[in-house]
């Protein structure tokens, strides 16, 4: 059985035989990371997991198809994928609501060395903004928080993954944190 890495170099190479290998190796998973955006999107009436993660797979096979050369910047792909499906229709959504209040999400902060876990609450549409600026500005920072945050993986994953002790993955989640924070700040100052 090849791994993880030797099914997307295969895909990366236009391999249709090695996508749907990958795509039925990994659906279990993919459907956990599906169910957690839906958690934080506090439930989207007319989405479940398995429409989502079909909807995201139909957005990657009419675009460019999955990307990513590691497991790590596959699943950091997945996980910004389904969080772009999830904004697309809540999106909709919002659109079909005349004077509807602003989409919220959850998005947990980094796990601090003691174990806390802060939540704090913002609007969908300045998270997307947000990470889109941060991709520009630290694209590194922009993957590690896709891996965390939206495809869910652990810190000692993530470590595992980019060979790292998982006490620098926990320092670069604090600075990508305070990051994407001060972009989600308004421009104006005067803006509450």
């Amino acid at each position: 059985m090849q791994s993880i890495t030797e099914l997307l170099v295969r895909v990366s190479s236009g391999d249709n035989l090695a996508a749907n290998e990958l795509f039925g190796r990994l659906y279990p998973e993919i459907k956990r990371i599906a169910r957690a955006r839906l958690v934080e999107a506090g439930g989207v009436t007319g989405l479940d997991a398995t429409a989502l993660v079909h909807e995201g797979f139909l957005r990657m096979a009419d675009s460019e198809g999955l990307r990513g050369s590691t497991r790590g910047q596959f699943f950091a792909y997945i996980g910004r994928v389904l969080r772009t499906t999830v904004i697309d229709h809540l999106r909709a959504k919002q659109a079909q609501k005349r004077g509807g209040d602003a989409m919220l999400v959850t998005l947990s902060q980094a796990d601090g060395e003691d174990g806390v876990s802060v939540q704090a609450r913002v609007d969908l549409a300045d998270l997307d903004r947000a990470l889109a600026q941060m991709h520009e500005i630290d694209p590194g920072l922009n993957e590690l928080l896709e891996m965390n945050v939206f495809a869910g993986m652990s810190i000692d994953e993530i470590a595992c993954l980019r060979e790292v002790s998982a006490r620098t993955v926990n320092r670069d989640l604090v600075k990508a944190r305070a990051l994407l924070a001060e972009l989600m700040l308004p421009d104006d100052p005067t803006v509450a």
